[in-house]
């Protein structure tokens, strides 16, 4: 064979043999691609995961002060509540799924309490605490039942929504 016909196959090899590469590599880049974007949905849903836990834990403490009468601590723990909750729920909203809604409500539900610790006085009549209690208690059970349904959704990997 002469040598200019030589390094034409050889060339010939090389360019399929380059193409055969550059194919097997962007396989291996998409694979790594999809790789990275699971764990970056994992790590989001890890954090609303613990952010709703917070929640849940705040939800908790505002309904003990009330329970107990402890308006000032109340009140605080409101105003708290209130605002991690407005930057929990557009930041995680992908993950709450179908309970996107009823967190909303519940966040409406939070100006009522507010509205009601805030009314100028210390004491609160038996009525109101009871109603007050029970606004708590359903803020409470929703933002727990939202963090377990997350909780469970890392361990098992998967999204919600």
């Amino acid at each position: 064979m002469p040598l200019p016909e030589w390094f034409d196959w050889t060339a010939g090899v090389a360019s399929i043999a380059g193409l055969g590469y550059a194919w097997w590599a962007s396989q291996q880049a998409g694979g790594a691609k999809v790789a990275a974007e699971r764990a970056e949905k994992s790590v989001h849903l890890r954090n609303a995961e613990v952010d709703f836990g917070s929640l849940a834990r705040m939800a908790k403490e505002l309904h003990g002060y009330v329970e107990g009468g402890r308006m000032a601590e109340a009140r605080l723990r409101t105003t708290d509540l209130r605002s991690e909750l407005a930057l929990a729920i557009p930041n995680h909203k992908t993950f709450l799924g179908t309970q996107l809604n009823l967190v909303k409500e519940k966040q409406i539900d939070l100006v009522l309490v507010a509205n009601g610790l805030n009314r100028g006085s210390d004491t609160l009549t038996r009525s109101e605490k009871i109603r007050l209690l029970g606004i708590t208690g359903a803020i409470l059970e929703v933002l727990a039942g939202q963090c377990g349904e997350l909780r469970s959704s890392v361990e098992r990997g998967v999204t919600n929504g």
